[in-house]
């Protein structure tokens, strides 16, 4: 029988290791308390994250027993909020969610939707907010499901990916189905709640990046619904080139969310894109306290051109906002 025997580690490669990890720690110290300073500041409005818990009275609430097929889906779906435990992805933007009574358009223009969810969403929590946003603008929305690995770490999990950029874990399997899908079609719509804001932004930054996947990029249009991002970036060059930013990007939030203030909200200078938001509106779920306001315009008073997707609308070619340099 044989035994394993760890090589030693040379003193002078223990050292340079020790050295560097010191080095990234001292390196990060300041942004993480940085954010941890904006979180504490923002505290006062963190209660409000759940509440209202019914606002819209015909709002399928991610926290609400009667909003699931059965009581089990609604305790499993809160055991996974609260117990840690690493999970698998429910879709990987092969699950598409189509509206009631759909019918396929025999349109020759090639365009497909993705959903991106938040922290803390077990599968069956992200059906139900994929259906919503399905039924919101009347169109199949494929899912990529972010699974949940407990409350405590995908707040961890989002600080990192953050705060210091360690989101490849996290974002690659996204960006990988980003990516094919706008080689094959000619529009690729990413809607983005909460954690999911962090994810396009590793997506937007590695398309960017790509020589390749630039030529595609004008091809891409992102819509931030109360997101946890500190950055979401444009390309100058392809703005200019096609006369409104690339890829083109709007947010919305809720002036008393307190992930949309730690978020878009404290990081204005230094993301891209028109914020509309509402200064006094309370809570942070994407189905009772973001959808109904979006379709009706409340944020945008119908001028966002998300707005012009709802209830299977189609805006024109000129429909974008103007780009806003303020960094």
């Amino acid at each position: 029988m044989s035994q394993y025997h760890p090589e030693a580690v040379p003193t002078a490669n223990l050292i340079e290791r020790t050295s560097r990890t010191a080095g990234e720690l001292v390196r990060d110290h300041r942004p993480l308390g940085r954010e941890a300073l904006n979180a504490i500041v923002n505290l006062p409005i963190l209660p409000w994250i759940l509440f209202p818990l019914k606002p819209e009275p015909e709002t399928h609430s991610e926290f609400l027993p009667g909003s699931y097929p059965s009581l089990w889906e609604y305790f499993s779906a809160m055991a996974q909020v609260l117990v840690p435990t690493e999970r698998k992805s429910f879709s990987y933007g092969t699950l598409a969610v189509l509206p009631p009574d759909y019918i396929w358009p025999q349109s020759k223009r090639q365009t497909k939707w993705f959903f991106i969810n938040g922290i803390c969403t077990s599968p069956s929590m992200a059906l139900l907010e994929a259906r919503e946003v399905a039924l919101a603008f009347q169109r199949p929305i494929h899912l990529i499901h972010t699974p949940t690995a407990g409350f405590v770490r995908d707040i961890a999990g989002a600080l990192n990916a953050r705060a210091l950029r360690k989101d490849g874990r996290l974002s690659r399997p996204a960006f990988n189905i980003v990516r094919n899908a706008m080689v094959s079609h000619d529009q690729v719509v990413l809607i983005t709640y909460s954690q999911g804001a962090i994810v396009a932004s590793y997506i937007a930054r590695k398309l960017l990046k790509d020589p390749e996947m630039r030529k595609h990029a004008h091809k891409l249009e992102i819509y931030s619904i109360g997101g946890a991002a500190d950055s979401l970036h444009i390309d100058y060059a392809l703005t200019a080139e096609h006369g409104r930013t690339v890829p083109y990007v709007e947010h919305f939030a809720n002036g008393k969310d307190f992930f949309a203030r730690v978020g878009i909200l404290a990081k204005y200078h230094s993301t891209s894109g028109p914020i509309f938001f509402v200064a006094d509106r309370k809570g942070h779920m994407l189905n009772p306290h973001y959808i109904k306001g979006i379709v009706r315009g409340d944020y945008c008073e119908g001028r966002s051109r998300l707005s012009k997707y709802a209830n299977g609308g189609e805006p024109g070619p000129d429909d974008y906002i103007p780009f806003d340099r303020r960094r």
